[in-house]
């Protein structure tokens, strides 16, 4: 200990005696570890940390899955029939989350809800704070409406008061028993939800629509394989009632694993990344600490001719970089702190659990160690130098007779990798650039500028009519479109480009259905006669929605483009006839077969990088809904309208409240934000990696050169010009780059392909990429190289020569 006591001492010592070496070090070194924390505090929030729940490892998901791997949320016959036939959990349910109008009591509120069956609490294991939550039977046809309330909104609407127990709300324009209060730290499925209102399911007349996302608490000891065979057995027993795909089967998947989803891959590339940053920030710090080495070596070989053992030579110097790596994580930290609060701020929506992130112990403990081992890998280099030191030499020659072939050779080394694993992050970042440009020149199918979007749900209660809701909807176009500004005005059930409402099925006139296959799925959408018009959708064939197309006339359609050129074999679509449901009892209104009355070109509804989908649109004077956009497109700047829209929707009525207020502009920029999101965040590290790169190679080059003085002062003597030394120097830089670009592109052809997944009509080995980047890295080398480069070639000879 008193060993150990003495080099720590030294260590710190000879920090402070050298502020400017240490600060390049530290600083370096901070930026790795503090960098790598940060992302690793969201990864341990998302992917490693249990969910909040007791016994967390026994919930599991259940959901419809295809044999291509598609998922698909469960229908109330699958929910119903699985109810009955569970033998492998000790609770199941089933949830649907989305949006609620709270009414009564105050200003009418859209807010964040999910609709849940009896006992979806219980499959949780989590007690409210006050009353009970929903029992057995709540869930019944018939059963009184009864509602949770999450804490925060009952301390926001009604003001902590432990009497809301028992009383009614009004949700949706319904009334609902308030039967109890949840603990602020519940927050499922969204960590927005404020309240959770009993789910009601009738006795279907078919297997659609597909809602809900299945929840079971596993018995004790039962596995996933276990609730897997017993979700096989309801799956053969619903397709002899209901025929469909035969590929499509009910699965079960741990909670953990289907709330992070594809999180996971984006989170895990990210950590990647950085760990590719960090490692270029060892190799630079061991490149100044081999630097250093060198001109200790007189120190290290007086201290051997004293008696000091190699050993304990080598135990200081390992001191003196843990020592060295460990400040740095302490520095870390609070670039981490930072870095995660940056991360919190600036992730986009759909990444989970983003109010767990916190720094704790076990971050704390994770910084710690990386940068102990940190300081093992960048003082491993110099420690094995100075165990090889010839101290009788070294002496004899004073410490002045510089790095041997070795030293260089390792500085060398480490200046390759650097420029191989800078070249790997910075392709890695080029392919995500490319990707994301490529996603931001799809075209949604519309003219997205000057547009202003909101949504609306009229009560049901007071609303209890198509009629009702229809005229309600027809009277608010009509007074926004006669607002000033205002071109026009339309009405949508879905709003591209990703915000999707309902998909079903749908039949054309004469498909016929093999036994083991259902009908083709796509969008539905309820859109008025303006829609087409108010959005730019281009008009193909036939003819948009009229006014004429009311209740009363025949039914029609208009389909998109795919499902014309899909279905109908390229012939015109329009004239003949679809319907909606499959061929079992449609979900809307409509009945029977519709008329195609017009083709329009595609529209994307499921994200900007999704194929197009066969799209069926329904008038809404024949097809409402009682919850809709509202999309209007303005003569100047759209959100200079949201003001005036209010006034008319609250004119209206004021227990219809306005929410998700947006441009178009806004909505495609979200659309994106994900890929956007992890590609700034790869770019930056890509950039910082190139400029510790840059760093490493200006730092061996200028040893280099003052390690070769007394060489090019007898070159310049010899009659060698300036260009001649200049070509050497930068000729030595030169075969460095390429050395580290061949094994950069050796490695990026194998890293690039585990990221093939987030990449959009880019090839993990895209030649334009791996090119450009290369020869980036390889300007970038020899542009660090120019300064030292420069340098050799002002050498005097005659001081040269003197010096030696």
């Amino acid at each position: 200990m008193a060993t150990l006591v003495h080099d720590l001492r030294y260590a710190i010592r000879l920090l402070a005696a050298r502020p400017g070496f240490s600060a390049v070090a530290i600083l370096t070194l901070a930026l790795g570890i503090g960098a790598t924390t940060a992302i690793f505090t969201v990864v341990d929030a998302v992917l490693l940390r249990p969910l909040p729940f007791a016994d967390a490892e026994r919930l599991v998901q259940v959901r419809i899955k295809s044999r291509d791997g598609a998922i698909f949320p469960l229908p109330d016959a699958d929910f119903l029939s699985w109810r009955a036939q569970n033998r492998t959990a000790d609770a199941v349910a089933v949830y649907d989350s989305g949006m609620a109008t709270l009414t009564g009591g105050g200003e009418a509120e859209r807010l964040p809800a999910a609709a849940v069956t009896d006992r979806f609490f219980d499959v949780l294991g989590v007690r409210p704070i006050a009353g009970r939550t929903l029992q057995i039977g709540d869930d019944a046809p018939g059963a009184p409406k009864t509602a949770v309330l999450g804490h925060a909104l009952w301390q926001r609407r009604f003001r902590g008061d432990p009497a809301i127990v028992g009383r009614s709300i009004v949700v949706d324009g319904e009334a609902h028993v308030v039967v109890g209060v949840m603990p602020p730290t519940f927050r499922f499925p969204d960590p927005e939800t404020g309240l959770w209102r009993v789910l009601t399911m009738e006795p279907p007349r078919r297997r659609g629509p597909f809602y809900t996302w299945g929840l079971a608490r596993l018995t004790n000891g039962v596995t996933v394989a276990e609730i897997g065979a017993n979700l096989a057995v309801v799956s053969t027993a619903l397709k002899r009632k209901y025929p469909g795909p035969d590929d499509w089967n009910l699965s079960a998947i741990p909670l953990q694993d289907a709330i992070v989803g594809d999180v996971r891959a984006i989170l895990y590339a990210l950590l990647g990344a950085v760990g590719f940053l960090l490692l270029i920030a060892t190799a630079n710090v061991a490149n100044l600490l081999l630097a250093r080495a060198a001109s200790r070596d007189r120190e290290i070989a007086v201290r051997g001719a004293l008696g000091a053992a190699r050993g304990r030579l080598v135990a200081q110097l390992v001191t003196e970089s843990v020592v060295l790596a460990l400040v740095s994580g302490a520095a870390g930290l609070a670039i981490a702190w930072c870095g995660t609060q940056a991360l919190v701020a600036l992730v986009p929506e759909g990444i989970p659990r983003l109010e767990e992130v916190r720094l704790n112990a076990a971050v704390f403990g994770f910084t710690f160690g990386v940068a102990a081992a940190c300081g093992l890998l960048f003082g491993l280099a110099p420690a094995v130098r100075a165990a090889r030191l010839p101290l009788v030499e070294t002496l004899k020659d004073g410490g002045r007779s510089g790095a041997g072939a070795g030293h260089r050779r390792a500085q060398r080394v480490l200046v390759v990798s650097e420029i191989a694993l800078a070249l790997m992050l910075s392709i890695g970042a080029g392919l995500m650039i490319r990707s994301l440009a490529a996603l931001q020149r799809v075209s949604p199918g519309f003219e997205p500028s000057h547009l202003l979007t909101f949504r609306l749900s009229v009560p049901q209660a007071r609303y209890d009519t198509t009629e009702k809701v229809r005229a309600y909807y027809n009277t608010l176009v009509e007074r926004i479109e006669a607002l000033p500004a205002v071109r026009a005005a339309a009405l949508t059930k879905s709003l591209p480009p990703h915000l999707l409402q309902i998909t079903d099925n749908f039949m054309t006139e004469g498909m016929t259905l093999p036994p083991d296959r259902s009908a083709p799925v796509g969008p539905l959408v309820f859109v008025n006669e303006s829609f087409f018009a108010a959005l730019g959708v281009p008009l193909l064939g036939g003819r948009f929605f009229t006014a004429r197309d009311a209740a009363t006339a025949p039914d029609v359609a208009i389909v998109n483009e795919t499902l014309a050129k899909h279905y109908f074999g390229g012939t015109n679509a329009v004239g003949k006839r679809i319907k909606n449901g499959g061929p079992e009892r449609p979900i809307g209104p409509a009945k029977g077969w519709m008329t195609i009355v017009g083709v329009v070109g595609d529209v994307t509804y499921s994200g900007r990088g999704a194929a197009p989908e066969p799209t069926v649109y329904l008038p809404f004077r024949q097809a409402s809904s009682d919850t809709m956009y509202v999309v209007v497109r303005a003569m100047g700047d759209p959100r200079t309208l949201a003001s005036p829209i209010r006034g008319v929707v609250a004119g209206l009525d004021r227990d219809v409240p306005i929410a998700r207020v947006s441009t178009m502009d806004e909505l495609m920029a979200e659309s994106v934000a994900p890929p956007r999101f992890r590609t700034t965040l790869v770019a930056v590290f890509a950039a910082i990696g190139l400029l510790l790169a840059a760093v490493g190679i200006y730092g061996v080059m200028a040893y280099a050169v003052g390690e070769r003085t007394h060489e090019i002062g007898i070159r310049a003597a010899l009659g060698a010009d300036r260009a001649d030394v200049l070509r050497l120097v930068l000729g030595e830089a030169a075969v460095l780059a390429a050395a580290g670009v061949a094994a950069g592109l050796a490695g990026a052809a194998v890293t690039t392909r585990l990221v093939r997944a987030l990449l959009f009509q880019v090839e993990p080995i895209d030649a334009v990429t791996f090119a450009g980047v290369s020869a980036l890295l390889v300007v970038t080398a020899l542009v660090a190289s120019y300064v030292p480069a420069r340098r050799a070639a002002r050498v005097d000879p005659m001081i040269a020569l003197r010096y030696e």
